[in-house]
């Protein structure tokens, strides 16, 4: 019976401090539901720099170095993805001007999350990680066209490095040296 009444208490605690997340919206702001959304915001940004991943050289790899070059892989690409939907979100976000700490102006917008918001995270996260994933390729071709300007013409590596990806193009010519 005593085990029953402490799961019982328990449950009432954590309805407690989590119900603020499945209720209505309030016409003020409150400072945990702004945080529960900057948490979506977060989540669909490192949705959309997995996607980045998934779409680049990256993959499903975990962070790593490869000739001297950091790769952020896949939980790079989250976390980055992550960082530029929440930046965005709060600096042009329909809540930008929410207090979160202190006391809050009167007046204050409803507390909301929109279909565009979310999608837009998404497709800043996947923004946000290409820039990074992007600058990791051009050290990886810098690597290989510096790399291939040092060893003798051959026909067999320059088609090499006409199709393979960055990370493989720095690797093919590194071993011509």
């Amino acid at each position: 019976m005593d085990d029953e009444i402490s799961v019982l208490r328990s449950w009432s605690i954590g309805v407690r401090m989590f119900g603020h997340l499945a209720a209505p919206a309030s016409p003020g702001v409150t400072s945990p539901s702004v945080w529960a959304i900057l948490g979506c915001v977060a989540a669909a940004g490192a949705l959309g720099g997995v996607v980045n991943a998934l779409l680049s050289d990256s993959a499903l790899v975990l962070p790593r170095e490869r000739a001297g070059i950091l790769q952020p892989g896949f939980l790079g690409n989250a976390l980055l993805g992550s960082f530029a939907a929440v930046v965005t979100w709060g600096l042009y976000g329909p809540l930008k001007e929410a207090v979160l700490l202190g006391s809050r102006p009167l007046g204050e917008p409803p507390v909301n999350m929109t279909v565009t918001a979310l999608v837009g995270a998404a497709l800043t996260g996947v923004g946000g990680a290409r820039v990074v994933t992007a600058e990791v390729d051009k050290r990886y071709l810098r690597s290989a066209g510096a790399n291939a300007a040092l060893t003798p013409a051959d026909p067999r590596l320059a088609t090499a490095l006409r199709t393979a990806s960055p990370c493989e193009a720095a690797r093919a010519a590194s071993a011509k040296l």
